[in-house]
């Protein structure tokens, strides 16, 4: 029986499973983090292994990192030739924009940048 979500009852099911999953964790998690002698070891918060990881290895994400062609190939993208193209870019303008000054077919009063 299709219902009115557009989705099959299988699907329907499996995520009526996983709201009351994250509802069930997220009652164990506000009646841990209320009780006030619970965790007074860890100055009051509630140790969660998953998160300890995660910042583990966030903290530690630099020291095993390894270099290797795909990492090599992402920096030169990211950040290699977007400055290079950028630098060319205002070399190319600033050089025609003097050569326009120099040859006389830019005026004075003209210019985007002048002293007076």
């Amino acid at each position: 029986m299709a219902n009115n979500y557009g989705i099959s009852d299988a699907e329907f099911n499996l995520i009526k499973q996983q709201a009351s999953r994250r509802a069930e964790l997220r009652k164990e998690f506000i009646k841990q983090r209320t009780n006030p002698w619970k965790h007074a070891a860890e100055s009051g918060y509630v140790f969660d292994p998953a998160v300890q990881k995660f910042m583990s290895m966030k903290v530690t994400q630099f020291d095993n990192f390894t270099p290797n062609p795909r990492t090599s190939l992402f920096g030169i993208c990211a950040v290699i030739i977007p400055m290079v193209a950028y630098g060319y870019i205002v070399w190319n303008d600033r050089n025609k924009t003097e050569q326009k000054i120099r040859s006389g077919e830019l005026r004075y009063r003209d210019r985007m940048f002048k002293f007076a």
